[in-house]
């Protein structure tokens, strides 16, 4: 059985943590440890926490650092082979880790995610087959929203001098490094949020999309996909313009 530590990072989420939380305590699977980092709420989401869910270890950012530098520290302190991620605001479905980690122990997997729903509660009846995702296939598509990510904890090191996209520049790392990633390609969480152009960091479109490019760049400069994913992130870019115009109207 493997050993599986959760890292939750908190910002002004009082509304929402309690959920989030429920949504691990309902796993069909026991963690070692639950790792809350509060990024300098001020919505009292740090003593909500302390008080309301006392077997949760936690810490608190003296300053905004945001979710780089908050995921690394709260990995720091987990003590399991691997680390599960979830942000303050999602949840997870409760067949969500024994599904993954089935899928890790027979496939010898270093990293799973999976597709997500967007604020529901249902979770899914089947789960469809997963596919193993190589560096190819991520440099067209981020397929791993990071609350549905499993991976080995010694792989976490998010790059924290970016602050977009910091989640995708970590995917490619490993790709690039032929770590084996799996997706799953039925939903097994549900964000709070869509996952760009509402509140939180996915709403500033312009810093995220540079950090996407810099992100491709970094990981693929010298491969001969590079200039063909930079130009179809271009081309996501202007659709999801389209998009929160749209929403907007």
């Amino acid at each position: 059985m493997k050993t599986v530590s959760v890292v939750i990072p908190c910002f002004n989420c009082i509304r929402t943590i309690d959920k989030a939380l429920q949504s691990v305590y309902d796993q069909g699977y026991k963690f070692l440890e639950i790792v809350c980092v509060d990024d300098c709420s001020t919505d009292n989401t740090y003593e909500h926490i302390k008080i309301n869910h006392p077997s949760v270890k936690l810490l608190k950012n003296e300053i905004n650092l945001g979710p780089a530098v908050s995921r690394n520290k709260g990995v720091r302190l987990c003590s399991g082979e691997f680390v599960a991620f979830l942000d303050a605001d999602d949840i997870w479905f409760p067949n969500k880790t024994n599904i993954q980690i089935e899928l890790i122990d027979e496939y010898g997997l270093d990293f799973i995610g999976s597709s997500f729903t967007i604020n529901t509660d249902d979770s899914p009846s089947a789960v469809s087959q997963h596919e193993i995702i190589k560096l190819h296939n991520l440099a067209f598509k981020n397929y791993f929203p990071t609350p549905s990510v499993i991976m080995r904890k010694n792989l976490v090191c998010f790059n924290e001098s970016q602050r977009f996209s910091e989640d995708y520049d970590l995917w490619l790392r490993l790709a690039k490094d032929k770590r084996i990633m799996a997706y799953v390609k039925t939903p097994l969480i549900s964000l709070g949020k869509p996952s760009y152009g509402h509140s939180g960091l996915s709403s500033n479109l312009i810093k995220m999309q540079l950090g996407e490019l810099s992100s491709i760049n970094k990981n693929l400069k010298g491969n001969w996909v590079c200039f063909f994913a930079l130009s179809w992130s271009l081309i996501k870019f202007m659709r999801r313009l389209c998009v929160v115009f749209v929403r907007k109207l």
